[in-house]
């Protein structure tokens, strides 16, 4: 196992984002990471405006690639997996590190001791329209393996989107954490709520398949009823409500496009339906 020869020396670090049609965010996604990161790979899911000329002009290593089923997440695997350096770590174009995080992580990748771990967590703020959440959905303890060593990690996104890595060995956590700029409007929460059920319903993804409306609904319910008064979502405001009122029509509207795969498996296009026609979809990574 490779350590760095004396304190200072920082063990290599390479920087995965995943992005398409991004070009308004993926300059402060990217510059953050280029004094620490010996690279920063982006792959880009084959944008219509300028993301992969600007992450180029940045100093990037650009792929760019069309995944099956738009699945990005196999875009961000593809990256993780060209990477050449000790540690991998990704992010998505709408997170940002805190300088305190910089920090930790500089002085995690110059510790000899850091050899020891496999994988690192790393918290972070839940941001919705213009705020951070900090009850309902947000938990104090959020924190998802983002940090890792090369060669003891696991990555199953071909299963659906958001899957998360594991890694074999042990698991530090950071103290400190970056933003995540999750729902920056409602009208982007609606086009990512589209395109993550369309997929999972396609493909049996999240775990469960349609049972009834009242299964639905129930679950539903009980998903607002958990966040809003048991998490204390209520003491975020009018923003607690909307967001867990939102992302409770989340599952329902991946439970109802499960009954609807469910009834056109058995129609006929033409005759008893009409397929839906291809709309480009603009969702950041």
């Amino acid at each position: 196992m490779t350590t760095p020869s004396n304190p200072g020396q920082l063990m290599s670090l390479s920087v995965v984002v995943a992005a398409r049609n991004c070009e308004e965010r993926i300059e402060g996604a990217l510059r953050p990471w280029l004094a620490i990161a010996k690279e920063v790979i982006v792959v880009d899911q084959m944008s219509e405006d300028s993301t992969a000329a600007i992450a180029r002009k940045l100093g990037a290593t650009v792929y760019e690639k069309n995944p099956p089923n738009g699945n990005f997440d196999l875009n961000r695997k593809f990256g993780l997996e060209s990477a050449t350096s000790e540690w991998l770590l990704y992010i998505d174009t709408d997170e940002r590190p805190t300088p305190e995080l910089l920090s930790e992580l500089k002085a995690f990748l110059s510790d000899p001791r850091s050899s020891r771990f496999s994988g690192v967590k790393i918290p972070n703020s839940f941001y919705f329209v213009g705020a951070p959440l900090r009850y309902g959905l947000y938990s104090p303890k959020s924190s998802e393996i983002r940090l890792f060593r090369t060669g003891t990690w696991d990555y199953p996104c071909e299963k659906g989107y958001h899957r998360g890595v594991s890694v074999q060995g042990l698991v530090h956590v950071f103290r400190n954490g970056y933003l995540h700029f999750n729902v920056n409007s409602l009208s982007e929460w609606f086009q990512k709520t589209d395109q993550y059920t369309e997929f999972d319903a396609s493909n049996g993804g999240q775990d469960g398949e349609f049972r009834s409306v009242f299964s639905t609904i129930y679950r539903a319910f009980r998903f607002f009823l958990r966040h809003y008064f048991w998490k204390q979502g209520y003491r975020d405001g009018t923003r607690g409500f909307i967001s867990i009122f939102y992302f409770s029509l989340y599952h329902v509207t991946l439970d109802f496009k499960r009954w609807e795969k469910r009834v056109l498996s058995s129609a006929v296009p033409e005759r008893d339906f009409l397929p839906s026609p291809k709309m480009k979809r603009r969702v950041n990574a």
